[in-house]
């Protein structure tokens, strides 16, 4: 997926390389933020079965 994704930006961009780092830093930082807000998500349901 990674690739594909690099491809879609580099095509929407028209190869503009500074601009395709700036969308794929923008990108990790989300899904970072992500994955640890459903981290958290998922912490709560546990505490509640115990």
């Amino acid at each position: 997926m990674a690739r594909n994704l690099k491809n879609r930006v580099s095509r929407a961009t028209s190869c503009n390389h500074k601009l395709n780092k700036k969308v794929l830093i923008i990108k990790r930082s989300y899904d970072e933020v992500y994955s640890i807000l459903n981290g958290l998500d998922k912490r709560k349901k546990k505490k509640k079965l115990y």
